[in-house]
């Protein structure tokens, strides 16, 4: 059994468990419903809309994304099945690496599906716009991608189900609702130590505030719908930062799950 095997189970049991489904209706309710509602209740000019949509989607779609992926490894731990499936001849790398790709692909579909029925929202209500469907549903996709890949790392370190939720919406709590706190917090506290000049944005600070997959994706779109070149000579207002930051996302989350999981005790 291979990586490719592993990755098309995975497919294969989330289509049997309806979570493909589930998780498709999730996202177009996230994209084109909320592209529809701001389209409907605004009369801003449809990048003003689709851009409100983005700033809503990306508070939304994390959830999905880190359900989908929080489960993938202590569902079949608390289950029994992992214990069949490491008998077989994939390694643990193996497995973790089949579960990201199946993982991400499952998003991947639901993110296409999404970008569809966005298109059509954008062309029954708007009227045109269609040129900013590309990078929406992008870097949409690559920040869902991203907390996948952080769903997945926690289900590897995660001895059980309840203790992966629990990670997951602490997760979401730090990264998606409270890091402009917290990057606010920081750069205040920086001040009061002498170490920064009130009203001054040093490039770590704006660094920091670039670090969750959400702030990045948000400023990748911005920089591609603004004109923003990719080696813009500002990499702050360029695209090429923020997306070297989702896709950084994907690999760490991952390659320190492997580091506990491939020594852990699976029981």
């Amino acid at each position: 059994m291979s990586v490719r095997t592993v990755a098309r189970k995975d497919l294969a049991d989330a289509g049997r468990s309806k979570a493909l489904w589930a998780v498709t209706l999730a996202v177009v309710l996230f994209t084109a419903g909320i592209t529809g509602l701001a389209g409907v209740s605004t009369d801003q000019p449809v990048g003003e809309v689709f851009g409100l949509a983005f700033q809503v989607v990306v508070f939304a779609l994390p959830v999905v994304a880190l359900f989908l992926a929080k489960g993938a490894l202590t569902g079949e731990r608390e289950s029994g099945s992992l214990r069949v499936l490491l008998s077989l001849p994939p390694s643990r790398g193996d497995i973790l690496v089949g579960k990201l790709i199946g993982r991400t692909a499952l998003m991947l579909v639901a993110t296409l599906v999404g970008g569809v029925a966005t298109g059509l929202v954008v062309v029954a209500l708007l009227g045109g716009g269609l040129e900013l469907l590309v990078p929406f549903m992008t870097f949409l996709g690559l920040m869902g991608m991203a907390f996948v890949a952080v769903g997945l790392g926690i289900s590897a370190v995660s001895p059980t189900d309840g203790r992966a939720t629990a990670s997951a919406v602490t997760v979401y709590i730090v990264l998606v609702a409270m890091w402009d706190l917290i990057e606010a917090g920081i750069g205040a506290g920086a001040v009061e130590l002498g170490l920064l000049e009130a009203g001054s944005r040093p490039a770590w600070l704006q660094l920091l505030g670039l670090l969750p997959p959400n702030q990045a994706a948000g400023a990748a779109y911005e920089a591609a719908t603004a004109g923003g070149r990719a080696l813009a000579a500002d990499p702050f207002a360029s695209v090429w930062l923020p997306t070297l930051v989702l896709l950084a996302w994907l690999v760490v989350p991952v390659a320190g799950g492997y580091l506990r999981f491939r020594k852990a005790d699976i029981g």
